[in-house]
């Protein structure tokens, strides 16, 4: 098994109200049924408890290499995920890992 975190930074984390939130939250949680491959799929906002964080979390299992490799380039990033996450995002980065 592979994980996958992505860790994104909000351009202004007071733009993302409850509404914008639910939306991208939807967006990630449709991959697993798009995407074959991924496990599990976990998403949340940031609780703020340390200064400095990003303004969001994404933590995804797959069940191979090959599978985050066919997710990481899937065109759902741009149909699903970006119209509900692009124009609230400053940047981001990630990590894969096996644990």
């Amino acid at each position: 098994m592979l994980h996958h975190l992505c860790l994104v930074t909000y351009k202004d984390p007071a733009a993302v109200d409850e509404a914008a939130q639910r939306a991208i939250d939807a967006a990630y949680l449709k991959l697993p049924s798009i995407i074959p491959g991924i496990l599990s799929m976990k998403v949340g906002r940031d609780l703020a408890l340390l200064p400095g964080n990003a303004g969001y979390g994404i933590l995804a299992t797959f069940e191979s290499r090959d599978a985050f490799r066919a997710y990481s380039t899937h065109q759902a990033h741009m149909d699903i995920i970006y119209p509900a996450l692009g124009h609230h995002m400053s940047g981001y980065t990630t990590a894969q890992f096996e644990a």
